[in-house]
Formats: C-alpha cells, structure tokens, sequence
C-alpha cells in the first residue's frame, strides 16, 4: 500500500494512495458533471482520472499547482467540486459497497477492495483537501497526514 502527498501552493498532506486514487476517482466525476466546463477543467478531470486508475501505488498527485493555480476564478470553481465528493461519501456512510467501489477502476487491473470500502478515511481525505483548496493547511511538508 503506497502513500501519496497532496500538495498545493507550497502546502500539503499524505495520504495512502487507495484514498487519493478514490477520492480523485469521484472529483474527476463531479467535474465531469459540470454543465460548460472550461477546457483546462476538462483537462485537469482527465488527469485526475488517470492517476485515480494507472495504480501507481504511490506517487498519485492532482496536480492543483498545474491545473488550478492561483486564479480565483479557477479556485472557486474547483472548490465546490469537493464538497460534492464529500457529501457522497456521507451519503454512502459508513461503507461504500466493494461492488461500487471496484467498479471506480482504481488502483489499476490489479486492484481490487475485498470487502466494502470504510469512509471515514475518505472523509478525513476529503476534509484535509477541502482545507488545502482554501489554504488552511501548515506550510511544513509532511506535518499533516490524513490517514
């Protein structure tokens, strides 16, 4: 089980690569699902697609400096998105289904949950990157982790 670090605007957090790789899963859906979507959303969705199902096991990054920076027109679009992913999983609480959850297709062809899939390390997940979105996270790499 690989860990992956989030990182945004010099800010950041570890997680293990299962929770980015679902979490990125279901934002790259949510961003799917927004009606005339900018070009670069559609680019970060497909990116965030593919690093929620190549099963780096590890190293698996949304690449927010890249795809949102620091325009506020892009921050504010992008910070609605996780709030979606948030109230899914509360939705699902306390466990997705192993049939849901292996049907995302992440990991990799290898990769598969054998029993249903506990949200609460989701939530902290999604909590920890809501929090990163808006800049509320200590600036010293490695400090906060949210597993």
């Amino acid at each position: 089980m690989g860990s992956s670090y989030m990182d945004y605007r010099g800010c950041g957090f570890w997680s293990r690569a299962f929770q980015a790789e679902v979490y990125l899963h279901l934002l790259s859906t949510e961003a799917g699902d927004v009606g005339d979507r900018p070009a670069w959303l559609d680019d970060a969705r497909d990116n965030w697609e593919v690093q929620a199902t190549a099963g780096f096991t590890g190293c698996v990054s949304p690449c927010l400096d890249q795809h949102v920076g620091v325009d506020p027109d892009r921050v504010a679009l992008v910070l609605g998105l996780p709030n979606q992913v948030r109230q899914q999983l509360v939705q699902w609480a306390p466990a997705i289904p192993k049939d849901a959850a292996n049907a995302f297709g992440t990991g990799g062809e290898a990769e598969a949950f054998n029993s249903d899939l506990d949200t609460t390390l989701l939530l902290r997940f999604a909590d920890t990157f809501i929090s990163l979105l808006r800049g509320e996270l200590p600036a010293e790499p490695g400090t906060t982790m949210a597993y």
